[in-house]
C-alpha cells in the first residue's frame, strides 16, 4: 500500500538521527540529540514524529510546570501584599482610617485591590456616614496570600500544590503577581535501525531533473495525507465589541437612532435635568468623578435653565411642589465625568421637540467604585427614548420584551420600583440559564418636571440597561475585567478567536 511504502522510505535527516541515537546508546533526549547533529533542537520533534510514525523510534514528552513571580509579586514579597499592609494599618489605628489617608501608603492599583479583597472577605467596611469616607477594620486577620507568595518565590512545580493553593494562586495571576512557566522535554528511543540507503531521496521535482532523467535513479518523499494543515489564525473583531455592534443593530431595526453626548457633561445635564435633587446621595463627590480645571458653565439656552429652576423650587406649574429649596446655579454648573447616558436622553430631547421620537446612546460612564470582578469605574450602558401622543407603559414593556428576546433572552419579568425621573418606575430582570434571574435594567415614564421644561407636550419613555451585565451572560464572563481583555490566549481559550 502507499502507507506501507511511506513507512520504509527514510530521508537523509531521518537517518542521521537515528544514526545519532545509536551513538548516544540508543536512548536520548532532543537536547542531546540536536547537539550530537549540530542542529536546532526545534528540528529533533517533526524528526521524531516522522520516525515514530514509521516504527523506528518511541518518543516520550514530559512537561515540567512550575510557578513563578512577576517583577510585581517580587515587590511584593519585600514589602508585603497590599492586602496584609492593609490589615496592618487598620489594626494599629483605633476607629479605622480615612480613605484618602489610606490611599498615600498605597499605589492606585494596590490600594483598589486591597479594599476588594477585605470586602468580599467580610475583613472591612467602608463607613461613608460622615464626611469623608473611613475604612474600618472588622476582624484581624493574617491573609493566606502572604504565605502563599512566599511559598511561589521559590519557584514550587504546579503538581506540588494542592487544590486551595491552586485556586488561590489563579487569583494572584488576575492580579500580575504571578505567572505559570513550562518546559517540555522529549525522549527518543532507537527501536529498529535505518536500512541501508540504495536510493537518493528527492524532496523537489525540477525541470532539470526530468530532462536528465535523473529522475529513474531518485527516491521521491511522498506526502503524507495524515498531515494536519496549519492552522491559520485570522483577525477578528473584539467580542465584547461585536456584542455592542449587534445591540445597535437591533435598535436601528426597531426605528431607533443614535444619539451621542460628551463625556465631561455639567451637573444641569446630568441631574438637574432630570429632575434630580441637588442634595441628592448620587451627586456627592463619591459617587461621581468631578473635573478639575474646566470651566463651570451651562451650555442650555437660558430660559430652559429657568424653568428647570422653577420646578426644582417649587414644581413650576407641572402640579408638584417641586424640592423645595433654593436651587444652587453653581452647583448645577460644576462639570463632572458623566454617570448615565441618560444625561444624553434629556440633551436630545431638548432639541428635537416634534413627535414621534425615537433614539439611543450607547457608551461609557463613570462611577467612582472599588474595581474588582463586577464592577468598574467605566464602563458602558444603554439608554433609550421613545415619545409620541398616546405612548403609554404598555409600549414600554412591550419595547424591553422584544430587545430581550431579539438578544437571545427568552424570559423577561418586570417588577415596580422608583426613580426619581420616571413615574411610574420598572425594573427588569432577564432569566439566566444557571443564575437565574438577573436584574440588567431601570425603566419608567419621564414625569411632567423632566419634560415640560424642555417643552415637550407629549409622553415618553424611557429605559437604561447595564449593557455590560448583559454582555457578561451572553459571553460566559464572570470577571468584568476580561470584557475587555487583549489576552489572546485567553480569547482563544473560550473559543473566541
Amino acid at each position: 500500500s502507499f502507507i506501507g511504502g511511506w513507512t520504509m522510505s527514510l530521508s537523509l535527516s531521518e537517518v542521521r538521527l537515528l544514526e545519532s541515537l545509536k551513538r548516544l546508546g540508543g536512548k536520548a533526549d532532543a537536547a542531546s540529540l540536536a547537539a550530537d547533529l549540530n542542529e536546532p533542537i526545534s528540528s529533533i520533534f517533526p524528526l521524531s514524529s516522522l520516525l515514530k510514525d514509521k516504527g523506528y523510534v518511541r518518543t516520550k514528552e514530559i512537561v515540567k510546570e512550575w510557578y513563578e513571580l512577576t517583577e510585581e509579586g517580587k515587590r511584593c514579597v519585600e514589602i508585603g501584599l497590599p492586602e496584609t499592609r492593609l490589615c496592618k494599618i487598620l489594626s494599629s489605628i483605633e476607629g479605622g482610617v480615612g480613605l484618602e489617608e489610606l490611599k498615600r501608603n498605597f499605589d492606585e492599583h494596590e490600594i483598589s485591590a486591597a479594599l476588594g479583597w477585605g470586602k468580599r472577605h467580610g475583613i472591612i467596611e467602608i463607613d461613608r456616614s460622615g464626611r469623608t469616607p473611613k475604612v474600618i477594620l472588622k476582624k484581624r486577620v493574617i491573609p493566606e496570600m502572604e504565605g502563599l507568595i512566599k511559598k511561589i518565590s521559590e519557584r514550587p512545580e504546579k503538581a506540588s500544590l494542592s487544590s486551595k493553593e491552586l485556586e488561590m494562586v489563579k487569583e494572584l495571576e488576575k492580579r500580575g503577581l504571578v505567572s505559570l512557566k513550562s518546559s517540555k522535554t522529549l525522549f527518543v528511543e532507537l527501536i529498529k535501525e535505518a536500512p541501508a540507503q540504495e536510493l537518493e531521496t528527492c524532496r523537489v521535482l525540477t525541470s532539470e531533473i526530468l530532462k536528465t532523467g535523473r529522475w529513474r535513479n531518485l527516491r521521491f518523499s511522498p506526502y503524507d495525507v495524515r498531515a494536519s494543515p496549519p492552522v491559520i489564525i485570522i483577525g477578528k473583531k473584539h467580542p465584547y465589541l461585536e456584542f455592542l455592534e449587534e445591540v445597535k443593530e437591533i435598535l436601528f431595526a426597531m426605528g431607533f437612532e443614535e444619539a451621542s453626548g460628551p463625556y465631561v457633561e455639567s451637573e444641569f445635564w446630568n441631574f438637574d435635568a432630570l429632575f434630580q435633587a441637588q442634595d441628592h446621595p448620587a451627586r456627592a463627590i463619591h459617587d461621581s468623578f468631578q473635573v478639575k480645571g474646566v470651566l463651570h458653565h451651562i451650555d442650555a439656552p437660558e430660559d430652559l435653565v429657568s424653568k428647570v429652576k422653577e420646578v426644582h423650587e417649587n414644581g413650576g406649574g407641572t402640579g408638584s411642589k417641586g424640592w423645595g429649596y433654593k436651587w444652587s446655579r453653581e452647583v448645577a454648573s460644576r462639570p463632572i465625568l458623566r454617570s448615565q447616558t441618560t444625561s444624553v436622553s434629556v440633551r436630545y430631547l431638548s432639541q428635537h421637540k416634534t413627535p414621534p421620537v425615537k433614539a439611543f446612546c450607547l457608551s461609557k460612564v463613570f462611577r467612582p467604585d472599588v474595581i474588582d470582578s463586577k464592577h468598574m469605574v467605566e464602563f458602558c450602558q444603554l439608554d433609550g427614548i421613545m415619545g409620541d401622543h398616546g405612548i403609554n407603559v404598555r409600549h414600554l414593556l412591550g419595547i424591553l420584551n422584544e430587545f430581550a428576546l431579539q438578544l437571545g433572552f427568552k424570559e423577561i419579568k418586570f417588577k415596580p420600583s422608583y426613580f426619581p425621573f420616571t413615574e411610574p418606575s420598572i425594573e427588569a430582570y432577564v432569566k439566566h440559564p444557571t443564575l437565574g434571574w438577573i436584574e440588567c435594567l431601570g425603566s419608567g415614564l419621564f414625569r411632567p418636571e423632566v419634560t415640560k421644561p424642555l417643552g415637550i407636550d407629549f409622553p415618553v419613555i424611557a429605559w437604561a440597561f447595564g449593557i455590560d451585565r448583559l454582555a457578561m451572560i451572553r459571553l460566559g464572563v464572570e470577571d468584568i475585567r476580561e470584557l475587555h481583555t487583549s489576552n489572546l490566549d485567553m480569547l482563544r481559550e473560550k473559543g473566541w478567536f
